[in-house]
């Protein structure tokens, strides 16, 4: 699998001849800019560990591409905005899982050709203030989105989820759907804004929003079958947590490692 680790001033790499990539710094508004150009189908692992610095990532997904991603963001305070550009024919199954302190992140998706689409799945567990924007452009006909964003809130967590997907008239055929879900173990206000702008007739457009806490019949379940309360609150989170993502056994036992983390 092709990976990229980028460590607040450090990049390693480990890349095939299927991805090209650049990094660039600027320095005249102190972002890192990198650059991520995919010829053919392939997967990549991106590791990104924070401390306090911006990055914008841009991804050009040249036509006729499969490409899966799993993205972890980890660290202290994130500021990151990450541009997509998907070319006909081509498909972006994207994975996300974010364990960080804080963190301000603007995705900007567009479809741009006819056939293109994106499953983007984002899990996190938030401790403190994170704040999402999401905006899916379908720039051609026959385009899909599917945006899934799932976060668990805890200590002093809270979430923003702003999630837009545009189709312009005369861009008949595609279908825009949104999942949003907030299990909120805090008594912080998490807010979950859905929007959808749709001017054409002839397309499917979805969207769901939902915050608050797990089923009370799923707990006693559980508890049922002689699991604690606090177990049972895990296992839920941890099915939350990794539901649909598109992951290597060894980095959903990672992922199901951190969570235990915060359950010992």
């Amino acid at each position: 699998m092709n990976k990229i680790v980028l460590n607040n001033e450090k990049i390693t790499t480990d890349l095939d001849d299927t991805v090209n990539y650049e990094l660039v710094d600027n320095e005249k508004l102190g972002v890192k800019l990198l650059n991520i150009k995919v010829l053919n189908s392939t997967n990549i692992e991106l590791d990104y560990d924070f401390s306090d610095f911006k990055l914008e990532v841009s991804f050009e997904v040249l036509p006729n591409v499969s490409f899966n991603i799993y993205e972890k963001i980890t660290g202290t305070n994130a500021r990151i905005r990450t541009k997509y550009f998907i070319k006909e024919n081509s498909s972006v199954y994207l994975s996300k899982f974010n364990n960080i302190d804080s963190i301000n992140e603007c995705i900007v998706v567009n479809l741009d050709g006819e056939g293109a689409s994106i499953l983007y799945n984002l899990k996190t567990i938030s401790i403190k203030e994170e704040n999402y924007d999401i905006l899916t452009y379908h720039n051609c006909k026959n385009t899909n989105s599917e945006i899934i964003t799932n976060g668990v809130c805890i200590k002093d967590g809270k979430i923003l989820f702003n999630v837009s997907s545009f189709i312009p008239n005369g861009n008949s055929k595609c279908i825009a759907s949104q999942n949003n879900k907030i299990i909120n173990l805090t008594d912080n206000e998490c807010i979950i804004k859905p929007n959808l702008y749709i001017d054409e007739y002839d397309v499917v457009a979805n969207h769901s929003a939902w915050i608050g806490t797990f089923n009370n019949d799923e707990l006693f379940y559980l508890q049922s079958r002689g699991i604690s309360y606090d177990e049972a609150i895990k296992l839920l989170i941890n099915g939350f947590l990794t539901d649909k993502l598109n992951i290597t056994d060894k980095a959903k036992e990672d992922i199901i490692e951190i969570i235990d983390n915060y359950w010992r």
